[in-house]
């Protein structure tokens, strides 16, 4: 994305300029989500970077993280 834009996004005009590492967190999180199936990491990852602006990103994907984990997750049926 910093490549693509590397000004960044211009709304309403106001700049809004793109931070690799916001996307490393929210990936990490994701992750962490993805295999721990817990939504506790995604408040984690909000208390260790001290940013609001970052929970709304980070618990999205944490929620569509968990949610894909859980549907590929094989289920055990009865009487097999």
């Amino acid at each position: 994305m910093a490549t693509l834009f590397p000004d960044g996004f211009n709304m309403d005009g106001q700049v809004y300029h793109i931070v690799p590492g916001v996307y490393a967190v929210v990936g990490a999180a994701a992750l962490t989500a993805g295999v721990t199936h817990t939504i506790s990491t995604g408040v984690i990852m909000m208390e260790l970077t001290g940013q609001i602006s970052y929970g709304l990103p980070i618990l999205i994907s944490v929620i569509l993280a968990n949610m894909v984990s859980q549907s590929l997750q094989l289920q055990d049926t009865p009487g097999e």
